[in-house]
Order: C-alpha cells, then sequence, then structure tokens
C-alpha cells in the first residue's frame, strides 16, 4: 500500500484484519456505519500455531512470536461463514508478518467463535520455518526448502460437517532462468488445505483442527505452466469440493483448470481445462443450484493471449448439470468493458508510483485490473456482478441474472448508479432471499474526475477518499437499497511496496452470507503512517520529494532511509519508525433484516489423482516479482451489511496482490 494514514482507531486498519460486530443494521443513507473491527491484531499478542488452534500441542516459533507485534500489511482478505454454526467465521489474507523471518509474504489464517468480536491468529502450517508436525508434514513446506517461500491468494469455503477449506498458491518471485527475457524460473503450486472440528459433536469447533493440504498442480519450468489466481467452493447438495485456477503457460492462452475432492479435500481430481476456445482467462469464482448444478464464471476474451485479436471481452461462464462431471462449452455471456486501472497510467501501466514506477499522467494508484465477475444464487436465479468502465471511464458495478440456469442474462443494470466516484472490486453473497453485494467506491472524492484514478487530484496529490459500501436487493436484484460499512475513508495509494515506491491494494474483497447474519471484509489504510515530503527539501535523502500525500513514514523521500520489508515495522533503525506504516484488513459482519444459451459440450472428467503427499517439483514464472503489503482486515458488528446507504517489494504496510503477489 503506498501511504499509511495517520492512525485513527485501534478498531481498523493496521496490518491485521478486523471485524465490525453488534450494530444493528443501517437503515438509511444518513445512518453511521456498523463498527470496524480488526480481524489481525499484531500489536502486542502472538499469532498461534495450529497445533495451538486445534487444542493438540503448544508448538510456536519466532515466525508466530513477530507476527503478533510486526504491524505490518495484509491484503486480500476472504470470510467465510460456518453454515452449520455462523457464530463461527474464519478469514485469510496474504500476511506480509512472515516476511522478516520468512524473507516473504505467508497465508494468514484467523478464527473467530463469538461472531468476529475476537480473533485467533494464526499462518497455514508449512511456512519457511515451521518446525511443527503439521508443518513439516505439508507438501508446502518441502516446497519452500525449494524456493517458493510465498503464499497466498487465499478464498475459503466451509462444507456443512464443519469443515472448512483454504485455497491458495504458493510460489518464489523468480529469476531468469536464461531461456529468455521474458519467461521467469519459478517454482510453487496451487493448494486446498482442511481444517475441520476438533470435536465433531461441538459446532463450536468447526475449523480449529488443521487436517493436511493436498496440492492439485504445480508451476513447470521455463515455458511451462505457472499457477494463479484461485477459487473455491462447496456444493452443499453433495459436499464436494470444487477448487479452480488460472493456468498460464508458455505464449499460449492461458485457462481455467478445475479440480473435484468427493472425500472432504483428502483427494482431488486431475485438473479438467473448462475454459476451452476463450483466452486471458482469470478469477474464477463458483455458485450452486439446490440439484448438483456447478456454476463457474470468470473474466475472459474470445481471442489472443494478450487480448491481441479479441473482439469480445466479459464474463465467460460455464455449467455444470450433473455435479460436476461434465462443464457446458464455456462462453461470454455478458460483454462488458472492464474498468481497469491501466487507463489512467498515460503508458498503459496498470500502476504508477515514483521513481522508475512514475507514470506520464503524474497520478499514483495501486492496479486494479481484474475485472472479475462475482457470482451467487438466490433461490432458482443465478446472479453476476461485475466492475464496468461506462462511456465517460467512470467506475460502476452492475448486476445481471440468470432465471433460467445461466441459459439466458438480463440486460446488464447498475447496483448504485451514482454521478460521481469510481466503484471496484465487487463481491456478492446471496442468503435468505437477500443478495448483498460490497464494493470499493470513491463517491467521497471532492476531486473526482472520471479520467482520473481513485483518490487523486489533477495534479496527482492523493487523498484518504475511498469507502466500502454495501447494496442489498430482496426482489432478486430488481431494485436496491445501500448502506455505508467502512466508518473511515482510507487512501489505496499509498507507496508501501517496491522500496517504497508504489501502492497495492490486492485484487479484492469479500461477503460472505448464511441465513440472516452477514460478514464482509476488506483492506484498510486508516491505521498507516504518513509523512510529508516537501517539494522544497534540497537534502540528497528527499531530492526528488514530489508531496503528493502518498508517502509513509521511513521512506526516503520523507527523509528516511527505509526501503526494504527487513526494515519497515518495529523496527526504530534504518530510518524506520516503530510505528503502523501498513494497511489492514477490515472485516464487516452485519445481520440482515430477513431473510444467450451456451453450446452444451461434454467435457469428461478425470480419474481422480493427487494426494496430499504428492510434492511435484514445478517453477514459476515471476511475473509479478514485487512484494506487496496487506492491508488489516477489520468487521462489523452483527448488524447489517447492505441496508440502504453505504458508506471501504516490500513496503510498509498495505495489501498484497497476486498476479504474482507483489
Amino acid at each position: 500500500m503506498r501511504h499509511l494514514l495517520q492512525r485513527l482507531s485501534p478498531v481498523i486498519a493496521i496490518p491485521a484484519l478486523a471485524l465490525a460486530i453488534g450494530h444493528p443494521l443501517v437503515t438509511d443513507a444518513t445512518s453511521p456505519p456498523p463498527a470496524n473491527h480488526r480481524v489481525t491484531v499484531d500489536q502486542g499478542s502472538a499469532y498461534v500455531s495450529a497445533d495451538v488452534l486445534g487444542g493438540t500441542g503448544s508448538y510456536t516459533d519466532a515466525t508466530l512470536t513477530r507476527c503478533g507485534i510486526d504491524r505490518r500489511m495484509q491484503n486480500e482478505p476472504t470470510i467465510a461463514l460456518d453454515p452449520r454454526n455462523p457464530v463461527v467465521r474464519t478469514s485469510g489474507s496474504n500476511d506480509y508478518c512472515a516476511v522478516p523471518t520468512n524473507h516473504d509474504a505467508w497465508a494468514g489464517f484467523y478464527r473467530s467463535t463469538d461472531s468476529g468480536a475476537s480473533w485467533t491468529d494464526s499462518l497455514l502450517p508449512g511456512y519457511p520455518l515451521d518446525t511443527s508436525s503439521q508443518g513439516t508434514s505439508s507438501p508446502l513446506h518441502g516446497m519452500t526448502q525449494g524456493g517458493a517461500r510465498a503464499a497466498g491468494d487465499p478464498v475459503q469455503a466451509w462444507d456443512g460437517s464443519g469443515n472448512l477449506f483454504y485455497m491458495g498458491n504458493n510460489f518464489n518471485r523468480g529469476t531468469p532462468d536464461g531461456n529468455s527475457a521474458s519467461v521467469r524460473d519459478n517454482t510453487g503450486d496451487v493448494w486446498v488445505a482442511t481444517y475441520a472440528p476438533s470435536d465433531p459433536s461441538d459446532n463450536t469447533t468447526d475449523g480449529s483442527k488443521y487436517v493436511r493440504t493436498v496440492i492439485l498442480a504445480t508451476n513447470t519450468f521455463g515455458q511451462g505452466s505457472f499457477n494463479d489466481k484461485t477459487g473455491i467452493g462447496v456444493d452443499p447438495s453433495t459436499g464436494h469440493v470444487f477448487a479452480a485456477w488460472s493456468d498460464f503457460h508458455g505464449r499460449g492462452c492461458n485457462e481455467i483448470l478445475l479440480s473435484e475432492s468427493t472425500d472432504h479435500g483428502a483427494t482431488f481430481s486431475a485438473p479438467t481445462k473448462i475454459s476451452d476456445g476463450l483466452c486471458s482467462n482469470q478469477g474464477p469464482n463458483f455458485a450452486f443450484g439446490p440439484r448438483g448444478q456447478v456454476y463457474v464464471s470468470w473474466v475472459a476474451n474470445n481471442g489472443g493471449s494478450k487480448g491481441q485479436h479479441a473482439t469480445v471481452a466479459g464474463a465467460a461462464f460455464a455449467r455444470s448439470l450433473d455435479g460436476g462431471q461434465t462443464f457446458s462449452k464455456a462462453a461470454i455471456v455478458v460483454t462488458y468493458s472492464p474498468f481497469v486501472s491501466n487507463v489512467f497510467s498515460g503508458n498503459g501501466a496498470r500502476d504508477c508510483g515514483d521513481g522508475t514506477t512514475a507514470c506520464p499522467s503524474g497520478f499514483t494508484f495501486p492496479r486494479f485490473d481484474l475485472a472479475m465477475p462475482t457470482l451467487a444464487t438466490n433461490g432458482s436465479d443465478v446472479d453476476m456482478a461485475f466492475q464496468v468502465s461506462t462511456s465517460s471511464g467512470q467506475g460502476q458495478i452492475q448486476f445481471t441474472r440468470s432465471s433460467n440456469g445461466g441459459g439466458s442474462w438480463s440486460t446488464p443494470t447498475a447496483i448504485d448508479n451514482q454521478t460521481a466516484g469510481h466503484q471496484f472490486f465487487p463481491w456478492m453473497a446471496a442468503s435468505g432471499g437477500k443478495i448483498t453485494a460490497v464494493y470499493y467506491d470513491s463517491r467521497a472524492d471532492t476531486h473526482y474526475a472520471a479520467t482520473r484514478p481513485p483518490c487523486n487530484s489533477a495534479t496527482g496529490v492523493t487523498n484518504a477518499c475511498l469507502a466500502v459500501w454495501s447494496s442489498t436487493s430482496t426482489d432478486g436484484g430488481t431494485t436496491w437499497t445501500h448502506a455505508v460499512v467502512s466508518s473511515e475513508l482510507t487512501n489505496p495509494n499509498l507507496e508501501q511496496f517496491g522500496g517504497r515506491k508504489v501502492p497495492f491494494f490486492g485484487d479484492y474483497i469479500m461477503v460472505s452470507a448464511v441465513g440472516n447474519t452477514i460478514a464482509a471484509v476488506w483492506t484498510d489504510q486508516r491505521d498507516a503512517v504518513t509523512a510529508p515530503d516537501p517539494v522544497s527539501s534540497a537534502t540528497p535523502a528527499t531530492a526528488g520529494a514530489d508531496n503528493d500525500g502518498d508517502d509513509v513514514a521511513g521512506d526516503p523521500e520523507t527523509g528516511g532511509t527505509c526501503t526494504s520489508s527487513f526494515t519497515t515495522s518495529r523496527v526504530s533503525s534504518n530510518g524506520c519508525p516503530p510505528r503502523d506504516r501498513r494497511a489492514s484488513v477490515c472485516l464487516q459482519l452485519v445481520r440482515a433484516l430477513g431473510p444467450g444459451r451456451p453450446e452444451e459440450r461434454v467435457v469428461q472428467r478425470p480419474a481422480r489423482a493427487r494426494e496430499s503427499g504428492a510434492m511435484p517439483s514445478a517453477t514459476q514464472s515471476g511475473s509479478d516479482a514485487r512484494i506487496q503489503p496487506v492491508r488489516s482486515l477489520q468487521v462489523l458488528p452483527e448488524a447489517g451489511l447492505g441496508s440502504t446507504r453505504p458508506h471501504a517489494g516490500a513496503g510498509s504496510g498495505s495489501t498484497a496482490r497476486s498476479s504474482r503477489h507483489r
């Protein structure tokens, strides 16, 4: 994250995740947002091991100890409510607290048993210095010893028996392999971990006991494959676990691969390609019908590995009507012009900062170029939302619905049509006849122009203008009410990555719903500590200062000497003040008030393969070699998320990214 805001409240952001719980549902546009709470608490506490989390032992180590005081970044948060007991919920993020001891970010795992009022923070077992029995038995541990020291892109889903499935990827940042200038030698994999109840008869222990991690696919050397952007879901009618991801390979079109587990995550089928005929495939998401229907959506175009021959882009879709045994031929079912960040750079760059990352436009902004659709089912309807660039260039969240299982789709309409502000990163959930969408919204930007990125003035000075909003529909998406979720505005443009030169805010935020309980999580930078960089300074340390409002304390532009992720937080030497410099993720919990047809082509599923111990070696393509910090997570009290008016390389504290995490 580029800048860190001066700490306003320990409740919201910090590199930790936070939940907001206990507030009543917002009922009109003037009502205050619900309370925001951090999910990750890293200001004098301690992360616990899987051993402690599951009640099986007392293991701890230097990494876990450091994570409890590190005040570093988190981003790309996930949240999932336990359908057996929604008081229990889990979250995760790209957690940069592991950087000082393990030299890279790792997948954070966070669990609450009191509706998000408090959290127990942990890390997925298998990180480089993890010598616990859970860690050394994980296939990821062996991968880290081979150089794949990072893990992230977290997504989570529950079954109905108290099992939580946690999916992500594991990788290194890549080094040139000598084959060509554009190919990187990377190792890594896509994985799914299982957390079960420590006592199956007690649903308050759901998802507390780490069981295993299974590798679904590995990256291959040189011109081989590189796996990214994960999605996971559980069919509530069967308990089968479905996992999908993007596979980039060589110079051809990347593809969406899908794998299924019918034994509670113990094994997964060999990957099946479901994106035949499409290119630039990214960001798969799942939804399920009541009778074994499996729906998958992602963003794609119809030609060229770089989109160079594309004539159509938008939401790709495939479905199975037989529980995942066969899938229809993928098709782009809704076309739209994605709202993406590179239009603001002036040279096609997807993010802009200082120094070598500066862009001709003079703006500072993180990338938000993954315009993937989000998917949910509401009764027999299949619902979809995505971020669109309107004719003026404004970012807008639009909604479409299919009443025939994806055979045809309604004309997309704006969920919350505003005359000012950009909207992006939508996520949607449906439960009890209510559809809830959450998204970032910059309508509070006093310098807004459709031709400028969020929270940037005409001269490139940034400000805290971004909020998280929620929109709710109880009539299938025909009408919506709106509510602000975040209690503070945040600046997404703080330069916390790439040697404190460029921002990173992740690729998504998330919402989850069970019955009338709704929870949302996002990255927030209100706890980041900024510092001025006066243009008038002539000292070498601040030469080139731009006074753009994007610099965090310790940045060389502000007179500091802190450029490394190893000297950012909790360190008073090397020009890095011992204060929060990160972005945090916030969770919001809310209690709701109540409850063109693709050609059908059979794709046979291959035989089941890959046991949890499988550990094939692989290489990854370091397409996104910069480390990006994560923001802290925050949650809202058990109130209502979207009732009527909404209102959220290591550098210091902001969110991390994953087209390879920065």
